[in-house]
């Protein structure tokens, strides 16, 4: 009995949303229709740049991000969460240790809005045992401050390669 109300209530909310949209569209052409003969055109349009840094203004990165069409968009996206992913496995698997930023280089990337940049690590393992690596690591504009050259960090090593190196939070 409740499975037949059930598919009853979904049908009819179906039918609704189905009639709901058809008349959006047909208000939307109408709207359309009017404003061009008013000399209006009021298409859709991908945001600028500088309708994006209007609406994101402390962050011309994410603006930036922003601006680009879709496409691009969901490929940076792409290379993020892969760069999030390989952070995560590095966080779960990898061997804890500290490191301190020798250096804070730009590479001219931005990624969905983060900067990338390479660091020269002093790599402190936790049972003393010291190396340097370089790393290249994305770096939100907000936290850009904490990742100055003299700030030292959790890391955490990968255990199949120790030149591979996942920066953390800062070590107080």
């Amino acid at each position: 009995m409740f499975k037949k109300f059930r598919d009853q209530v979904d049908a009819a909310t179906k039918q609704a949303t189905a009639r709901g949209e058809q008349e959006f569209h047909q208000h939307a052409a109408r709207f359309r229709q009017e404003a061009a003969r008013q000399g209006y055109d009021i298409r859709p349009q991908l945001p600028t740049e500088a309708m994006a840094a209007q609406a994101f203004g402390a962050d011309p990165d994410l603006a930036a991000f922003l601006a680009l069409p879709a496409e691009e968009q969901l490929r940076l996206q792409a290379v993020a969460n892969a760069y999030g992913q390989e952070l995560r496995r590095l966080h779960e698997t990898g061997h804890p240790a500290t490191a301190v930023i020798r250096t804070l280089d730009p590479t001219g990337v931005a990624v969905a809005g983060l900067r990338q940049y390479t660091s020269l690590l002093d790599v402190t393992r936790a049972d003393g045992a010291t190396y340097q690596t370089t790393v290249a690591h994305m770096v939100p504009t907000m936290t850009y401050s904490q990742y100055a050259p003299g700030t030292r960090h959790e890391v955490r090593i990968d255990p199949a390669n120790p030149a591979v190196v996942g920066v953390f939070g800062l070590v107080g």
